[in-house]
């Protein structure tokens, strides 16, 4: 079980590296809803995995994050 969820933290790290290296090299933009969304899954991998290691700071960070771009990922999509 140790490898799955510490597989979880690390494909949260890549969603999290990738799309703020896309945001960088200007291939995405914070207004994409593809960007909100790599930030989203990476949220829920870590808070996860960090449950699963009882990190309440990962956990907490993570969690309040993953929010963060759920409001991000609202306002994309409806405020058109």
């Amino acid at each position: 079980m140790k490898v799955f969820f510490e597989s979880l933290g690390w494909l949260g790290t890549f969603c999290f590296l990738w799309s703020y290296f896309m945001l960088i090299q200007g291939k995405w933009q914070a207004t994409q809803k593809i960007f909100h969304w790599y930030n989203i899954i990476g949220s829920v991998l870590f808070v996860i995995n960090g449950l699963y290691y009882s990190a309440w700071a990962v956990v907490f960070i993570n969690f309040v994050w993953g929010i963060i771009t759920c409001y991000g990922l609202y306002k994309t999509t409806f405020s058109k």
